[in-house]
């Protein structure tokens, strides 16, 4: 009798060993979730071309109308066709144009818009604007109050150090100044292609 409870026990132990050997191995972790990465600085935003639109560009300008369609206003174009295009897309009559004969360039002639886009004009052409005013930009959005890392979001951004006019900058072929060279310093002003500045 002893021999089969002994044996009964030693069978009771394989069996509660073995049990125990059945057990769930540990569920796998959850993977860890991915680190946000920091958002990169907004794009800056241009004319709707869905709405129509006038846009800065280094040849010149460029009108959108109410379906999407562009046409350009390069330099060279006729002065009475620029600032009948210009008034036409800004609204409002055409400004008066004035004459400074002291311009570095020679006698030039200015046409200034309610929104602060000035046309420059030489021999009856179209061949520079500036703008001091937040509203008109280029198509990727480059404008007065656009910062400076904005801009360089997806443009190159160059500082003129000898420039006498304060922090004046390129960027391809259309110009500006910032309030201050760093990263949040703002655009006060654009220009490209004739200019009348007393350096």
């Amino acid at each position: 009798m002893r021999i089969v409870t002994r044996t009964a026990l030693a069978l009771a132990a394989v069996a509660a060993l073995a049990a125990c050997d059945r057990s769930q191995p540990p569920a796998p972790a959850e993977p860890a979730a991915p680190a946000e990465t920091p958002a990169a600085p907004a794009a800056p935003t241009g004319p709707s071309v869905a709405d129509g639109g006038l846009a800065i560009e280094a040849e010149g300008l460029r009108i959108f109308d109410d379906t999407g369609a562009a046409r350009a206003i390069p330099f060279g174009t006729p002065q009475a066709t620029a600032i009948a295009t210009v008034a036409a897309s800004v609204g409002g009559a055409a400004p008066e144009v004035t004459t400074n004969a002291e311009c570095g360039a020679g006698p030039t002639q200015f046409a200034e818009f309610s929104n602060g886009l000035q046309l420059l004009f030489q021999n009856n052409q179209f061949q520079g604007w500036f703008v001091d005013e937040a509203g008109v930009t280029t198509v990727d959005g480059m404008g007065v109050g656009s910062t400076r890392a904005s801009i360089e979001s997806s443009r190159t951004v160059e500082m003129q150090a000898d420039s006498t006019l304060g922090d004046e900058f390129t960027s391809g072929d259309v110009g500006g100044f910032l309030t201050d060279a760093t990263p949040q310093g703002t655009v006060t002003g654009l220009y490209a292609g004739l200019t009348c500045f007393f350096r």
